[in-house]
């Protein structure tokens, strides 16, 4: 259970891309398998707890039976397989995402599929010619996260290429956006709150939800307070 409660607090929080959730959850799995093997072997290397139980019983010679715990674990090492049957047939994609420029076109082929891939031909020549884009090469090696990348890529240049990545972008690594919008809700929508229409909710969620830092000086500087009206006494 530790292991999982690891896991899944590590898919949590925000800017989380597609091939974070996969590169956790697929080393997950490979852990699993780790972990029936110690298992059938009374091995207990990563159980502590089992490894201290032995350890009490060396006296008494008695033999921990770990048949439950290791059909227990193939149960959810099934349960992964057929719920993230789908990320793994995007995992080839993943190398695309993180660095287009390590895509062996000619020797491997085109990494990416249907549905996020649409023109395959025209695609295969655009990472040929996005690798000697020797600009592009420099700022990957330098920029500090693989979104400030892929907003850098020209998608008059490089339509295919951009068009790709953000369909993999787009697929959220995690339910962040959604938990902090019903979060986010449920603080506006409050009993307190005599009126509240759709126009208010939306524009109240887009200001509380945006990354965008807004220059408040600025604004009150356009404001024309002439056209303020004042109360009459």
């Amino acid at each position: 259970m530790q292991h999982l409660s690891t896991l899944n607090v590590s898919l949590q929080g925000q800017n989380k891309l597609v091939n974070d959730l996969g590169q956790k959850v697929f080393s997950f799995q490979n852990k699993l398998k780790l972990f029936i093997r110690d298992l059938q072997s009374n091995n207990f290397t990563h159980f502590s707890c089992l490894e201290k139980i032995e350890a009490s019983l060396i006296e008494s010679e008695i033999k921990i039976n770990c048949d439950d715990y290791v059909l227990k674990l193939e149960f959810l090492f099934t349960d992964f397989e057929e719920r993230f049957r789908d990320l793994k047939a995007l995992k080839p994609s993943f190398g695309f995402l993180e660095n287009p420029f390590l895509v062996n076109v000619i020797e491997k082929g085109c990494p990416l599929s249907h549905p996020i891939i649409t023109n395959k031909a025209d695609l295969e020549i655009e990472l040929l010619e996005l690798l000697e884009d020797e600009g592009l090469k420099q700022f990957i090696n330098n920029c500090p996260s693989i979104l400030e990348f892929w907003k850098h890529i020209s998608i008059l240049k490089y339509p295919n290429i951009k068009n790709c990545a953000v369909k993999l972008i787009s697929i959220f690594g995690t339910t962040y956006s959604c938990e902090s919008l019903y979060s986010t809700m449920k603080i506006i929508k409050s009993k307190y709150r005599s009126n509240l229409t759709d126009d208010h909710l939306t524009e109240l969620l887009r200001t509380a939800l945006t990354s965008i830092q807004p220059d408040l000086k600025k604004l009150t500087k356009k404001v024309d307070t002439k056209k303020i009206p004042r109360k009459q006494n």
